[in-house]
């Protein structure tokens, strides 16, 4: 497989030039190591809201497959992602499936600002920064990745949590904002927003390494010389989304069922459209209940329900966001 083409740098006619033979003439744009930690803050905001605003709808289509197959008996009919699609679409709206994105962005800005900070920090001390260790082994490449992916996301998911919980009930439909949902999870000591911390934890952690270390070593395999190449930050980042997120998607269920606590759809028929859950109680107190009423309700296979609008909303938005940060950074930088 040869590497994607890369602009040819110090040229007027912009000629195209295969990634190798740009190194061999000397003539290349080298992924740069004098990016500040600022420029990778603003960069990784940047990232994050391109990647969740553009794939947002797969995430509300993927709760609501979760959510409608929470309590279903195992040989109960089942609904799959296409058909909630175009329930809501015809019920709710095309708009509908941004319901609580708000919410998300206020958080993302300063969760993946940290990520990445610390996503580059880790990669720089473990020596294997393209820009400042290009010669580093592919080994070295692969287990930094993984420290890298893991210590980010600590920072990020501290952060995100909380606006995680309320954005996914309110794709459900309950609530009128984001304060509301807020306000109304708080009178009840605010237990609701953190619940899920240490589910996502152990999801994000393995998910996060598993996407780092893929996207890292796919970029080096595809474009050695760490060029600036929009085809290559693409395709890494799209293949190691999906990869990773496939792979995760039984701790992605449970982690819903602790943030929806088996909440369905809200509807206007019962006055909960827009409004708060009636009667809520707290069903799981944590990751052991809820893995429990998954098995419960569909075996085995229950853990991957949704696990195609998961892929389809993973890997655009890895893709997305390598794509937005990478470009972030070197407009930053000139």
């Amino acid at each position: 497989m040869s590497p994607p083409p890369v602009v040819r740098s110090g040229t007027t006619n912009l000629s195209l030039l295969d990634t190798s033979e740009a190194w061999e003439a000397g003539d290349w744009e080298e992924r740069a190591n004098d990016t500040t930690m600022l420029q990778h803050m603003v960069a990784g905001s940047f990232a994050g809201m391109a990647e969740h605003v553009v794939t947002f709808p797969f995430d509300t289509i993927k709760t609501h497959v979760q959510a409608a197959n929470a309590d279903a008996a195992g040989g109960a009919t089942r609904i799959g992602w296409a058909s909630v699609a175009r329930e809501l679409v015809g019920l709710r709206g095309t708009f509908f499936l941004w319901r609580g994105v708000g919410v998300t962005c206020f958080g993302v800005v300063p969760a993946h600002a940290a990520m990445f900070a610390a996503y580059e920090s880790v990669l720089d001390a473990a020596g294997a920064s393209q820009g400042s260790h290009a010669d580093a082994s592919p080994t070295r490449v692969a287990a930094a990745g993984v420290a890298a992916g893991a210590i980010s996301t600590l920072f990020h998911d501290g952060i995100m949590v909380p606006a995680e919980t309320i954005k996914q009930r309110m794709q459900l439909g309950y609530y009128r904002g984001a304060t509301h949902a807020a306000k109304r999870m708080a009178a009840t000591g605010g237990g609701s927003l953190f619940r899920s911390l240490p589910t996502t934890l152990a999801m994000n952690v393995p998910y996060t390494s598993l996407m780092m270390a893929g996207n890292e070593t796919v970029r080096r395999t595809l474009n050695p010389s760490g060029a600036f190449s929009l085809p290559t930050f693409l395709f890494a980042g799209a293949f190691s989304g999906a990869i990773a997120a496939a792979l995760t998607t039984p701790l992605d269920v449970i982690k819903t069922r602790l943030q929806t606590q088996g909440l369905t759809r809200a509807k206007t028929s019962t006055g909960e459209l827009r409004g708060a859950p009636k009667e809520f109680v707290v069903k799981y107190h944590g990751f052991s209940d809820a893995a429990r009423a998954v098995y419960q309700a569909g075996g085995a296979r229950a853990f991957f329900r949704g696990v195609a609008p998961r892929m389809l909303q993973m890997g655009p938005s890895c893709a997305l966001s390598w794509c937005a940060y990478e470009t972030a950074k070197n407009a930053l930088r000139e």
